[in-house]
Parts: structure tokens; sequence; C-alpha cells
């Protein structure tokens, strides 16, 4: 399976580079803050938010292909250039060709991200824990015989039911290509979504913005009970960083683009909320102070607030089939 992706490029960033270099000093350096970490350490932005092998896809059973990460790489490219036109060039409110691709590239910023693939997982390991909890060892049986090619014994059944049962013991991850395709389905939707929300361009002189390792911000609505979630149906706004002096907030409603007044308390805010947000990482400029006040978590071990005890659903027997009226 190694030697199939040898030439590819493995080396992925979940965070485009050319992005990255909006927030780094002529050096192309910028300053990553782990969540819970202390100080910030320096590094070159060709090193932040690399994963390996995170955009590769499985094509045959060890057949890997980088389309992928070039497919985004054209998505990345035209984004930065709408980025460039609304922030460096003031296109505001911006040419049409420019609001499709930053619809575009904001999406993929919230629908690539490690966050999105762990949640993703975190579902899948709930879902197939439940179905052993609740169809019992008699599933368990007939997932034997299939594999086996013959009946278990009923010392074979108990066997795997006491280590399927044991759940702090193992924990799901789904294949890579899982995510790919949430991806490749989400993303046209979401941007359609942005696109024809109303749009705000706040810009800062003094004060300076960070970003994160899950650089796409979703705002509650006021009220909101905080364990209930948030999406895209139920959000008030999306904050994006579009570079260290420059945000773009996406309302939860239709009409016209506006620029938003700057303010100390406006930039605190949002970068409060991106620090609060992050992943595991959130980087800053190497000459700003932007986390002076502010309060950085401990990263959460989980991003899916999945309540109730599976135990309470364990039937060794399997729940009983309703009877017939």
């Amino acid at each position: 399976m190694g030697s199939s992706k040898k030439g590819l490029k493995r080396a992925n960033h979940t965070v485009p580079r050319s992005y990255l270099e909006r927030f780094a000093d002529e050096q192309k350096q910028i300053t990553k803050v782990r969540l819970g970490g202390g100080d910030g350490r320096r590094e070159p932005i060709k090193r932040s938010t690399v994963v390996t092998d995170f955009y590769l896809m499985e094509t045959a059973p060890g057949e890997w292909t980088d389309a992928f990460e070039d497919a985004l790489g054209d998505i990345e490219n035209k984004g930065i250039q709408a980025i460039r036109a609304i922030v460096d060039e003031g296109d505001w409110p911006p040419a049409e060709e420019h609001r499709v691709a930053l619809s575009m590239w904001a999406a993929l910023q919230h629908v690539r991200v490690p966050s999105i693939r762990q949640q993703g997982d975190e579902i899948a390991d709930y879902l197939l824990k439940l179905t052993i909890a609740v169809k019992g060892k008699p599933q368990i049986r007939e997932v034997m015989e299939k594999t086996l090619g013959r009946p278990p014994t009923e010392e074979e059944v108990e066997a795997r039911w006491v280590s399927l049962t044991d759940f702090d013991s193992y924990s799901v991850k789904r294949h890579p290509n899982s995510h790919l395709k949430l991806i490749n389905e989400l993303m046209p939707r979401t941007a359609a979504f942005f696109h024809s929300r109303s749009w705000g361009l706040c810009r800062f002189q003094r004060k300076a913005l960070l970003t994160s390792d899950s650089p796409l911000v979703m705002v509650p609505a006021p009220g909101d009970d905080p364990y209930e979630g948030v999406g895209l149906a139920t959000a008030a706004g999306f904050l994006l960083p579009l570079d260290r002096h420059a945000a773009l907030v996406i309302r939860g409603d239709e009409g016209d683009d506006s620029r938003i007044p700057a303010s100390a308390y406006l930039a605190k805010t949002i970068n409060q909320k991106v620090v609060l947000e992050a992943h595991r990482n959130v980087f800053h400029h190497p000459e700003d102070t932007v986390l002076d006040g502010l309060v950085v978590p401990q990263p959460s071990a989980r991003e899916m607030d999945i309540r109730g005890d599976l135990s309470s659903f364990l039937m060794p027997d399997g729940w009983p089939t309703p009877a017939a009226p």
C-alpha cells in the first residue's frame, strides 16, 4: 500500500498556505499556539496545518491518488484571488466572480478541516456501538457465521460479545474516502447558502486578528442552548478572518452587503470566538499580541456532544421484536 503512494502530494495542508500567508511575516513565519499549551512558537507556514495523506483518495485496494488535493487547489487559488481583490484592492461589495469564488472557498474551509473528519468518526463510532448494544448476540452470531463459514460456538459468540461491548477499549475511524465524499457533497450546497446571505466587511487599522485550524466560525443565535449545537440553518451568522486586519461576516439572513465599523471590542470578540472554536491550534502574526485578555481553552477530546450511556442499551439477546397487532 505504501509503495503506491510514491510521487503523490502527501503533505496536505488542512488550511491553505496562501491563506496563512496573510497572517505571517515577511519570512513566511507564523506563530502557532496550541490550545492549553501556553506560549506559542514560530514556524514556517509550509509546515503549518500539515497532515500526511489527509486528502489522498483510495481508488482501488492499495491504489491512491492525489487528484482530490489538486481539485482543492483550484478552489483555493480562486478564493485567495477573491480575498486579495476584496481586502487589497477594495472590491466591495464584491464582484460576482469574487463572491462566487469566496463562497466556494469559505464553504471548503467549513467542511475540509480535521474537526469535521473527527465528528464523522465519532458519529460512526457511536452508531456502530449502539447497533451492537441493541441487536445483541444474535447479530454477532450472524456476522461471525458469515465470516467463519460455519456456525460459531456459544463460547466464541460470548467472547466476541464481551470484546465488542467493552466500548471504551476501541474506537471507530472511517475510511478517508468518507470525508472526501462528504466534502464533495456538502461544499456546493454550503457555498450556495453563503452566496445568498448578506455579507459584512470589517477592516481594522490598529487591532489585529488571528485565525485557527478551523477558520470559519459559526455564531449561534442569542438565547440558543449551547448544548443543542449550531448548524448552517440555525446559525445567526459566520465569522471568517480574511487576514490580520480584515474579517468577513456572513449573516444568517438575506440582504445588502455592508461595511461594519471597526472597534477594539469587535476585534477582541472575533478573536475570542475564533479561539473558542479552534480544533487544536490558533495562528497569528509573530508581532501581534492578539491573545492578551482572551480565554484559551484546553483542546476538547471530542467534537460531538453525544449524550447517553451506551451500556444502558445493552441487550444480549437483542431488543424484542414487537408483537403483531
